[in-house]
């Protein structure tokens, strides 16, 4: 006996609704696979890769052929990770071309997380928990390397004092910046000051300091590293 047409559509309705359930679980599951997949195989990479390894080795991007580090986004990547910018500011460093800067100019970076600034020439320089850097070149290469802490007054000027020892600055210069500071906010009424110390090169590198600040806005201190000549 023939189903009524009514009961026929009915039917065919009901086998195209299930065909279609079926379907979508099938590409549900295929999806849900490629993605574990991918997955899968990223984290393979990732764990195989120089962030998850305890002592990394650098590619010639992101290191200088003397080791230091380079400022391209490679060698950024790498500094991060090893928590150490290495900067060489001798008589033979790289070229600012083999770190990856411009013949002439500044590039500043904010660092993901605090890092260690290593400032080498004859000896070496180490500044801890820097939270960002500039990186100064000129005439091909680079000259120098700028550092501004961000803390209090009273903690900046002890930055300057436990410094000193450390790139020449005698005690009588340190004193005379002392000076200078308490005499420029005498002069401006106390609605600002700024003293600078040094330059001393018993490093071999050209180091200063210079502390300023106005009623307006935060005291701020910046240490200049420079290569001594070209």
């Amino acid at each position: 006996m023939t189903a009524p047409p009514a009961v026929s559509v009915a039917a065919e309705a009901r086998r195209r609704k299930e065909r279609r359930r079926r379907i979508g679980a099938i590409v549900a599951v295929a999806v849900m696979l490629a993605i574990l997949v991918a997955v899968s195989i990223g984290a393979i990479g990732f764990n195989n890769s120089w962030w998850t390894q305890a002592n990394p080795v650098a590619s010639n991007d992101q290191k200088a052929p003397d080791g230091s580090s380079t400022f391209r986004q490679s060698g950024i990547d790498y500094f991060t990770r090893t928590r150490v910018v290495k900067v060489s500011l001798g008589a033979d460093r790289p070229a600012s071309e083999q770190l990856g800067l411009a013949s002439s100019g500044t590039q500043h970076i904010d660092f993901l997380v605090p890092l260690t600034i290593t400032a080498t020439a004859t000896s070496s320089l180490s500044f801890p928990l820097v939270d960002s850097l500039d990186v100064i070149s000129s005439g091909g290469r680079l000259s120098a390397i700028e550092i501004t802490p961000n803390d209090a007054y009273q903690r900046l000027v002890g930055d300057v004092h436990a410094l000193a020892p450390q790139v020449g600055w005698s005690d009588s210069a340190v004193a005379a910046f002392d000076a200078e500071l308490t005499a420029s906010r005498e002069a401006s009424g106390g609605r600002s000051f700024t003293a600078t110390v040094g330059p001393a090169a018993s490093t071999g590198m050209r180091v200063s300091a210079t502390l300023s600040g106005d009623s307006g806005s935060a005291p701020k201190l910046v240490i200049h590293v420079g290569a001594v000549g070209r």
